[in-house]
Formats: structure tokens, sequence, C-alpha cells
């Protein structure tokens, strides 16, 4: 994987050519010169579908690690016994008939401009396999807490890179603040899998100093190389090119694309510009909110603007408690992902967390997105995506917490040719199953590639050369 970091501060001078022989090459940007197999095409397909096919340009993914809970937030259960309802109370949305929980108040002012789907499932309950599964679609061929490997599926982005390139982009697939991981091993799905690692995506970090602000490398060069060493760095990469020594083995070729790709994206100050956080009003960066993870979302929302396809936010790290600094002020409390089983050593309790410390970070971020995308004019053409890999138990467990739960889970989509305004599937009495028109992570994925302008019978090739379907599922058209 790419990955980049630095102040934003020293990016008005541009970057050189060579100031990227400086990046780390454990993965890759993407493929941009990539094009569809010469057996399948990217025309739209006819019937009732083609109104929406490909009218989103780019994807905001955001994924909040460790599993939201779907019955305290997005499909409440306020009849149901106080074991099952617990704390929260919903309350009304700008859309009639459309309630959502008490601590989303921003939210539930936009509700026209998004749907909630309340009936997805995979009845996976780990975070490894569930994780992979709903950022690529696909379940893994290992179920658990299993790391990944070259043979796992890819993801989103690095299927887009593949078969829909943005030659001009800043790069196809970014993803942000940090790589996911649990406590035995790093999510699958988060890279390229079987399409190899120069399609990994350009992983961007923020500065370890706690700054909630992303860019790429320095443009100063590290003390133990001065800008001979550098000269005859370049002078070499230049003179294996030319001998085609790169073209001799797998894993070289790999790396001259991540050298040439590395190259694209940092060659001129205009593609810099796009991480250059500061160049935004403060008022904007505010109301955003000033943590990493808000601050994620408008770098986002810069990347759309950059021509990036695809843009993963991931949920901050719990270990870091400067995750959600806001205006100056730390909070003391490391920062939990999802994951509220209870108040157990090393679990958080599950309403006290939500309450306090996730959703009023998400509400603050997530409608300053979809409220900029509109107003820029923008969310029409970019497909915003918000889930977690499942989400909890519907009967509040001993420690106050709800556990691990993949049978039934909500997520929310917007702009790209979503409709707005809408509740899509519905899940039972108590949350526990989905009773009306279920989604598959196949049919999430049909749905996202068709508005990203890829039909669902499009193939990628494996490592073995096989034929692979991009998805199993259906569209779903009832979101459209």
């Amino acid at each position: 994987m790419f990955v980049l970091h630095g102040n934003a501060a020293e990016l008005r001078a541009g970057l050189t050519r060579r100031d990227c022989l400086r990046v780390g090459l454990g993965g890759g940007l993407g493929l941009l010169g990539s094009s569809l197999l010469a057996s399948k095409s990217l025309a739209a397909p006819i019937g009732a579908e083609q109104r929406t096919f490909g009218k989103a340009k780019s994807c905001i993914f955001i994924y909040l690690f460790g599993g939201p809970s779907h019955i305290d937030i997005w499909d409440m259960k306020p009849a149901a016994p106080p074991e099952i309802r617990g704390e929260f109370k919903p309350i009304d949305t700008n859309v009639p008939g459309i309630r959502i929980t008490e601590h989303l108040p921003r939210l539930a002012n936009l509700a026209d401009q998004y749907a909630i789907i309340r009936s997805l499932t995979h009845g996976d309950s780990a975070h490894g396999s569930a994780g992979h599964t709903m950022l690529t679609g696909f379940r893994p061929r290992a179920l658990g807490e299993v790391g990944p490997n070259v043979d796992d599926y890819p993801h989103y982005g690095a299927v887009l890179a593949k078969l829909k390139p943005a030659p001009h982009a800043v790069a196809p697939f970014i993803q942000l603040p940090h790589l996911i991981s649990t406590s035995t091993a790093v999510v699958p799905g988060q890279n390229a899998g079987f399409l190899g690692r120069a399609l990994d995506p350009l992983r961007i970090e923020r500065p370890a100093n706690g700054s909630p602000t992303f860019a790429p490398p320095l443009l100063n060069l590290p003390e133990e190389v001065n800008q001979h060493r550098m000269e005859e760095r370049v002078r070499l990469l230049e003179n294996m090119e030319a001998n085609g020594e790169l073209d001799r083995d797998a894993n070289a070729i790999e790396m001259a694309k991540l050298y040439g790709h590395a190259f694209q994206v940092m060659d001129t100050p205009a593609k810099a510009r796009a991480f250059a956080l500061e160049r935004e009003p403060p008022a904007v960066r505010e109301r955003y909110g000033m943590n990493v993870f808000g601050q994620s979302l408008l770098l986002a929302r810069r990347l759309v603007e950059a021509g990036v396809r695809m843009i993963t936010v991931c949920w901050p790290d719990r270990t870091n408690p400067e995750a959600f600094i806001n205006n100056g002020v730390k909070d003391p409390t490391p920062v939990p992902e999802w994951d509220t089983h209870g108040t157990k050593v090393g679990k958080t309790p599950n309403f006290a967390t939500l309450r306090d410390h996730c959703l009023p970070v998400l509400d603050v971020a997530a409608s300053a997105l979809l409220e900029d995308l509109t107003g820029r004019g923008l969310l029409e053409e970019t497909l915003v995506v918000c889930t977690g890999e499942f989400g909890r138990s519907p009967r509040v467990n001993g420690d106050a917490g709800r556990d691990h739960y993949g049978n039934v889970f909500s997520a929310l989509l917007a702009g790209g040719g979503v409709r707005g305004g809408q509740i899509y599937g519905a899940s039972d009495k108590v949350g526990a199953f989905p009773s009306d028109h279920p989604v598959s992570p196949g049919d999430f994925a049909a749905t996202l590639y068709h508005c990203m302008g890829v039909p669902t019978s499009a193939e990628m090739t494996d490592r073995l050369g096989r034929p692979q379907r991009i998805c199993t599922g259906q569209v779903v058209t009832g979101l459209l």
C-alpha cells in the first residue's frame, strides 16, 4: 500500500518527480491506464435502470468500523421491550414517517437527501470477514478474524480503478486516515486483492503530532539522502526502465507501475493542492469538526473535486486520544470504534459511547459533507455510502452493551442516483432479521457499481487468469 503523510503547509511549493522516490512502495495507486476486458462493455444497460446508470462520478465510502448499532441509530424500535429498545428515543426527520435516533439532529434535518437501507444481511459476526464482505461485496474464502491475502476479492475502489480508470485524477482510489485492524489482524478487503498490489489504494495518514491535517510527503529530503544520492537513484531507475530490466519479473513490473503512478500523482503543484486543507476557509473546516474524522470527510470532498473515483474514509482508531480534538479541546477518553459490547475490560458501553463520542461527531461531519456537496452542485454526481461491517444484537447484554450481529443491519446512501427521503426494506419488530426486501452484500455491491457506471455483468481476471464477476447480486432498483 502506498502511504502519504506530512505537513500540508509545505505543499505550496509543489512536488517534483524526484520527491516521489522517497515514498514507501508497499502498495500502489491504481492503474490509471487500465481498461476493461475486451469482451465486456461499459455501455449503459437498457430498461428502467438506464436513467441512473453511471450518474455518480465519485464515491465517498464512510466505513464505521466496529459495527454501529442499527437499532439505536437508523432502525429504532420504540414499541419493543426496554431490553430491546434501549435508552435512546427516535426523533422526526424532515421527511414525514422517517425517524432516526435523537442523537443525530443535524442528519434528521437532511433526511430528504439520503436513503436508509434497513434490511442488509449476511449473517457473519466477525469483524474481519464481515469487513471484507461489506468492502468487496463477496464473502471471503476464510471466515473469522483472518488477515488479508493475495487471493482476496478486491475493494470496490480497486475494481473501479481497473475497469473505469480516471486518468486525470489525483489518484483513482484513496483511503484515509488509517488502515483498519482488529486486535489480531488487518481487516481484509481494504486492498486490491487478486487484482495486484499496483491497484491498492493511495493511503493518506494524518501526521503523528495529532493534527487533523493530511498531506503528501514533505519536500525536504531525509537527512541521509543528499541531492547527489537522489540523482543517482533517479538515473538508476531510468536506466533500468530503458534496458527493459523491469519487465523480467512480475514484482519488478508492479514496482515500476508504482513509481510511474506516484510521479503522475505528485508531479504538479495543482495536484498537491487537493490535499491542502489549509486552503479551506476556517468556517468550513470548523463546520466539519476540527477532528480527524471531520477533516477526513472534508478532504474527501476536495478529492471528489480532484476527480478521485473512490475515497474510503475509515472511523479513527480507538487507541488515538487525539482523534476527536474539538476546537482545541482534547477528549480525555481514547475514542472507541463502534464495537460497543459493554463495560468489560477493553470494551465500551453502548449507550454512553454512542451518545458522548460517536454520534455527535458523525452528525456534525456527515451533515456538513451532505450540505457542502449539495451547495457545490456535487451531490448528484457523488455517491455517499455510510455503513459498518454489521449491526449490534437486538437485546442489550448484561454489561450495558450490544454484541456483534450480522443477521440484519442498516446503511445510509445519498447522491449519485440514489433517491433520497426513503426507507428501503425493514427488519422485524425487534430488529433481529429482515422482514421485507432483504439486501445482500452482492446486491449492495451491484447497486454501487451501477451508480458508478460499471455494469454488474462486467468481469475482471484473477491471479490465475480466470474471469471473475465483479458482483453476484442484483441492483436494488427501489433505491434509484
